[in-house]
């Protein structure tokens, strides 16, 4: 169990323990009937490549809501609020599918979105081709949040002034916590029929229309969901930056033999590495570097380090208006502020096996499962809710001592609660109590009741006409062929 450390929280109390905080929220649009959307992305919107805060996943449908970061939880939850009810505006008839497994699939394939005339739209294109060719659109059409972190100034001079290597034992102690977090957050125990069809899976059904792991607390995080095979032979410890690094250059330089038979020409994929790029990485969290258009993202982490964390593998809650509750963030933050100001060992192999199987257990039978918990023996093993409890009360003692213990009192109440009764268990007794999926997430996604601040407002329609304009520039800025432009890119990781 990941212990804190006294000298770090002295330390973390000297500073302005400012954390700021960002949201990405992925929804799928369906109709009323819970079908999947095929309609194109909003005019209304702008050019999604180049908007920060509306964009597009994967597919036409699958639209992704950006905040900028935030120090106070209410205001990064606020200014989503306002997105998701900006877009909700916007969507012709539509609902936002408040939901990580997709709404009913009505044909083979998804639309996905044009690549336009300049050339990172074409790359963007190329890239969802590819994932098309390697995965297929079911996969790829799960939805969820990803929840950026990062430390003030102040907060990472206390602590070392070494931020790469700060936010490395962060991510090394979020992996040993995240099948802990993933049972209190993990909300996709079912799904509609329609995504299994054409895939080999070992499921129960639920009712006529729906399937499920009767203790899973996340589909989307299993096997069954968001999960590369070729991935999966190792998990990424966070050791160290190179090591990182290392990783992601041979998965995306290496070819790989299932993906070798895939064309390289310009319809098919950016290559037959295991990745095609950074963002192909399947990892519950993320290491990031400063954004830039013009470098890739390895490029950036090798030249600057890490600047902020990216939290993946958060499921939507569908008992929540937009997905997620303010507490939901009060607990993310919390978490990783005791991550910060734990010790984070290096992680063993043998460790190593341990969180994988530990996060699998809890994807796929959390719900009432044992996490393994001494590294001595597999045999070493207890209770999950015993040790989630176990780590609540931790959690709590961790908050008073640092302050944050009077802001958190709802989290904690709702995250006990959670740990009694988990998400996906109360998802399963109320579709056996009532209906069928489709049916109570429709429901659960009816258009939100809040009225969106004018000043965002307008910030909204201003970034729709500067995306227009950007993407204008882009191509006016092109100055060689796809092919070259392609080329380049591949050669820039060497």
């Amino acid at each position: 169990m990941v212990e804190s450390n006294q000298k770090k929280i002295a330390k973390f109390l000297k500073s302005d323990k400012v954390t700021y905080k960002g949201l990405e929220k992925e929804n799928l649009r369906s109709d009323l009937e819970g079908k999947i959307s095929n309609k194109s992305f909003p005019k209304s919107f702008g050019v999604h490549n180049f908007n920060r805060y509306i964009t597009l996943d994967y597919s036409e449908p699958h639209l992704e809501i950006v905040t900028p970061p935030f120090v106070e939880n209410s205001d990064a939850y606020n200014f989503l609020c306002d997105l998701h009810k900006y877009v909700e505006e916007n969507l012709d008839g539509d609902l936002l599918w408040n939901y990580s497994m997709p709404p009913k699939f009505k044909r083979k394939y998804i639309k996905l979105p044009p690549h336009r005339e300049s050339n990172t739209t074409k790359l963007a294109h190329l890239y969802r081709l590819g994932l098309r060719n390697r995965y297929g659109d079911k996969m790829q059409s799960t939805a969820g949040i990803h929840f950026n972190f990062s430390f003030s100034d102040s907060v990472i001079k206390a602590l070392g002034n070494n931020k790469t290597e700060i936010y490395l034992g962060v991510s090394r102690n979020f992996l040993r916590l995240f099948p802990i977090i993933l049972r209190l957050i993990g909300c996709s125990p079912v799904t509609h029929k329609s995504f299994l069809k054409g895939r080999h899976i070992n499921i129960e059904n639920l009712d006529e229309e729906d399937c499920y792991l009767p203790k899973s607390t996340s589909l989307r995080v299993s096997r069954l969901g968001y999960y590369s095979e070729e991935q999966d032979e190792s998990l990424i410890t966070f050791n160290s930056l190179d090591e990182y690094l290392i990783t992601l250059r041979n998965y995306i330089n290496k070819p790989n033999d299932k993906f070798k038979h895939i064309s390289l020409d310009l319809k098919q994929q950016v290559n037959d590495g295991t990745i095609q790029m950074e963002s192909e990485l399947y990892n519950h969290v993320r290491p990031k570097g400063i954004i830039s258009k013009d470098t890739r993202a390895y490029t950036q982490l090798k030249r600057k380090g890490i600047e902020y964390l990216e939290i993946r593998s958060i499921d939507l809650n569908p008992y929540t208006k937009i997905g997620i509750s303010i507490e939901d963030i009060e607990f993310l933050e919390l978490v990783l502020i005791f991550c910060a100001l734990s010790d984070s060992p290096l992680i063993s192999n043998l460790e190593s096996d341990c969180i994988k199987e530990n996060i699998r257990r809890s994807s796929e039978t959390g719900q009432n499962c044992n996490f393994i918990k001494g590294l001595e023996s597999e045999k070493a093993e207890e209770p999950a809710k015993y040790v989630t409890e176990e780590f609540l009360k931790k959690l709590q003692n961790f908050a008073s001592t640092i302050g944050l213990h009077k802001d958190n009192k709802k989290m904690f109440s709702e995250y006990i609660s959670r740990n009694n009764v988990p998400l996906s268990k109360k998802l399963i007794n109320d579709l056996d109590k009532s209906e069928n999926l489709l049916t109570f997430i429709v429901k659960k996604s009816a258009p939100i009741n809040h009225k969106v601040n004018k000043n965002n407002r307008a910030l909204f329609e201003k970034e729709r006409d500067l995306s227009e304009k950007q993407y204008v520039h882009d191509k006016k800025e092109d100055n060689m062929m796809f092919e070259e432009y392609l080329e380049r890119f591949r050669g820039e990781i060497e």
